[in-house]
């Protein structure tokens, strides 16, 4: 006979929170104790290093570029690659090549790939946190590359990745403003409370820092990949869309009586500014909060971010309502507000279909 559970996860963290509430707990520990209870829903795509932030080294490479290297950049292991970076053949550890430093005719004749550890070990993208860590222990080994289903390398793993998915990121002494930023990202609210929003910054840190719910089952780990399937390509500089969110609350038991001005409330429009992007990465983003009641939900230049069921209400009620807010909004448009954002993702879908068509037609 199967016993149930005394406490399940759910009401284990809701203990949690009700300890942290009262102070039994700091709230750093109740974020500790929940990311023990979260990992093994964790996968290791979500906490890896994406190989175009990779560094690696290649194997014909002799042990004064691997000293160099390490010089630059302090890591106790690189990864070795040969002839392209996505064939990594083994890891190189600092420690062997500092054995040679005082031996300048060795560090000059070695190669990387004489003194790395090899085969290298690989794990599946879609593999758990918490099994990573147990194979981590039980191989005595810090790093594996992590490859898709495909067979592909999709970037690399380490012992500290799975240690900061439970408390948190770790730095050294060593660490740089910039690396530090490029690592985690940054988001930094201007006097005009608008935010500027680094394109790493992780969708969880977002959404604390902006008090907003993004949809479930999303495929993406980062503000980059947010905008980019917000908008359906990767933008380019100056490139505009609006969005409108789901806020955040705690009690998230809705009243489906609800009316319209309800759902409003329950949601934020924001305008995305792309402040820096390449062919192919957006790096940087400006966040602009709009009001609610310049927002029209028919447009099809807004794209909704939010539960279903609050769309249906809206449309529901958008009729006359909305009418009755239209002095409002044009009010608010003289003194700033961005009616033409709803032109925006419009204008630029219907460039790239004739750019299509006319590619086609050639």
């Amino acid at each position: 006979m199967l016993t149930q559970p005394y406490v399940t996860e759910d009401e284990l963290k809701l203990m949690l929170r009700g300890a942290e509430l009262s102070g039994a707990i700091a709230e750093d520990e109740q974020d500790m104790i929940e990311n023990v209870l979260e990992i093994k829903d964790t996968h290791v795509r979500e906490v890896m290093t994406p190989l175009v932030d990779v560094v690696a080294i290649d194997a014909t490479a002799t042990l004064i570029d691997f000293k160099n290297l390490w010089e630059t950049h302090q890591y106790s292991r690189v990864p070795v690659f040969e002839e392209r970076i996505d064939n990594i053949v083994g890891i190189a550890y600092a420690m062997d090549m500092l054995e040679y430093v005082e031996q300048v005719e060795k560090l000059k004749d070695i190669t990387v790939k004489e003194i790395a550890h090899m085969p290298t070990y690989f794990v599946p993208d879609l593999m758990s946190v918490w099994n990573l860590l147990r194979e981590f222990r039980i191989r005595q080994v810090h790093m594996a590359v992590v490859l898709n289903e495909y067979g592909g390398t999709v970037g690399i793993v380490t012992l500290e990745d799975v240690v900061e998915e439970i408390v948190g990121e770790i730095f050294d002494e060593n660490d740089s403003k910039e690396e530090i930023q490029k690592k985690t990202g940054y988001i930094v609210m201007r006097e005009d409370g608008t935010f500027d929003v680094d394109a790493n910054t992780s969708i969880d840190h977002l959404s604390e820092e902006l008090g907003i719910k993004l949809p479930e089952g999303h495929q993406y780990e980062t503000v980059s990949g947010f905008v980019c399937e917000s908008f359906g390509y990767i933008p380019e500089e100056g490139g505009k869309m609006l969005v409108i969110l789901e806020k955040d609350y705690r009690d998230e038991n809705e009243d489906e009586g609800s009316d319209r001005q309800d759902d409003r409330e329950k949601t934020q429009a924001y305008e995305l500014e792309i402040v820096e992007a390449n062919a192919r990465k957006v790096g940087k983003v400006l966040f602009k909060p709009i009001s609610n009641e310049c927002v029209d939900v028919d447009s099809k230049g807004v794209n909704h971010l939010i539960s279903k069921k609050i769309i249906k209400r809206k449309k529901k009620d958008s009729g006359d309502d909305y009418d009755s807010d239209d002095d409002k909004c044009s009010d608010v448009t003289e003194n700033g507000c961005p009616a033409e954002l709803l032109s925006y993702s419009d204008d630029k879908h219907e460039q790239s279909e004739d750019a299509s068509e006319s590619s086609t037609t050639r």
